[in-house]
């Protein structure tokens, strides 16, 4: 798993995006604890992280398109200056600005993400030789989830010990430490056609390629089911159940990363052909976790289940990952993890809503229960779908055995 780290260029952008992962999960605690003097501060929190996801929405498939048109490193420059600007902007517009102008800014910051995503996932390949794709994708799971703890703890102990103003400004450093480590990324350019179809006939040419393979486009689609109808529920019951519970809750983040590990290990060892339903295994270890939310059990039960969910959600993104990369033409890449964004994305902001509304009217027991529900049937309709099995085009169907007597063809 860490085998890429030899190579010189991996290495380095590596360094670059962990440092600026951490400094997007110190904004998300930073720029919170900035708004609370306000008056209207939950208006105020709701229109900053609505907007940036809208932006995000608004943005992503743009953003695949371009980086299937030029350099991807390039790309993710262009997203960090974005960023930058954004997060510059509500630092010194400060906590009492209009919330126009604060929505505006949040609106560019989520532009910005769109844009980095699946140029971020499409570089990668460019970066590692194929037989370390599957470790490099193991190594960007497990980054996701350290610098999401590390950057919450530093954005938090810096707001309380200086203020939420000074985390903003460290974040704004982390783009430029992003920035200097892709200058120098050499990557191969595709050659444009002669006739170059239009921006947006590219990004329906991605639409249509992921609908013409139903595995791709069924895997997606569980995607934006689990995001909205499974991990939104689970995300609001786990710190109204455990947050009281002491420093609970917060092991049991801890302890969801910490799976989150070993599942990536695991990942990069795996060399089976069925992969595709070893990814939906993965998956089903969600299940222990929604039982016991569902039964309000101890908080050690509820720890040691959402440490195998976390171990399973890396497994399948390892594996998910790894099959697009070496699956997708290098000329669509971009805009296929551009529709993957989406999907995984697009329903989220609503599922947190009626999650929420859910949680008040009906309670945990009956909404984890949904959510179990939800991911059982989720998983097992994908099943008998055609390339599910390997993740591939290939044909699932085993090889017909010939009869005594039948003529070989071919």
């Amino acid at each position: 798993m860490f085998a890429p780290l030899s190579i010189p260029v991996f290495r380095w952008v590596w360094i670059g995006q962990a440092t600026n992962l951490t400094g997007d999960a110190a904004y998300g605690v930073s720029v919170a604890l900035l708004l609370l003097p306000r008056e209207d501060a939950p208006r105020a929190l709701g229109t900053v992280l609505g907007m940036a996801a809208l932006g995000g929405i608004v943005s992503i498939l743009v953003g695949g398109a371009l980086a299937d048109r030029h350099r991807r490193a390039r790309i993710i420059i262009v997203s960090d200056l974005l960023r930058a600007a954004a997060v510059a902007g509500i630092l010194v517009a400060g906590p009492l600005a209009p919330l126009w102008l604060l929505g505006s800014l949040s609106g560019l910051l989520g532009v910005g993400m769109g844009l980095y995503r699946p140029a971020y996932m499409a570089v990668l390949p460019s970066l590692v030789p194929p037989d370390r794709l599957s470790g490099a994708n193991a190594l960007r799971s497990i980054t996701n989830r350290l610098t999401t703890l590390v950057g919450a703890a530093l954005g938090g102990a810096l707001s309380v010990m200086t203020s939420p103003q000074w985390a903003l400004g460290v974040n704004v450093m982390t783009f430029t430490v992003s920035i200097l480590t892709l200058v120098r990324v050499s990557e191969a350019v595709h050659e444009a056609p002669e006739h170059r179809p239009s921006l947006a006939a590219e990004i329906a040419a991605g639409l249509r390629y992921v609908s013409s393979r139903p595995w791709m486009a069924a895997v997606m689609i569980q995607g934006t089911v689990q995001m909205a109808l499974v991990a939104a529920p689970v995300a609001l019951i786990l710190p109204m159940l455990t947050g009281r519970e002491g420093a609970w809750y917060g092991w049991i983040v801890a302890a969801e990363a910490a799976g989150a590990f070993l599942g990536a290990s695991l990942a990069a060892t795996i060399r089976s052909r069925s992969r595709g339903w070893i990814a939906m295994l993965a998956l089903l270890a969600q299940a222990p976790q929604t039982v016991t939310l569902m039964l309000q059990a101890h908080p050690p039960m509820i720890l040691a289940a959402s440490a195998l969910t976390g171990a399973g959600l890396s497994v399948f993104a390892v594996l998910w990952t790894t099959a697009l990369q070496t699956g997708v033409p290098a000329g669509y890449l971009g805009r296929v993890f551009s529709v993957d964004g989406l999907a995984t994305a697009g329903l989220s902001p609503v599922g947190y809503v009626v999650a929420g509304w859910l949680l008040a009217d009906l309670g945990t027991t009956t909404l984890a229960g949904f959510a179990g529900i939800a991911l059982a049937i989720s998983i097992v309709a994908v099943l008998p779908i055609p390339g599910l099995r390997r993740l591939s085009e290939t044909d699932d169907r085993p090889p017909q055995r010939r009869m005594k007597g039948q003529p070989i063809q071919g």
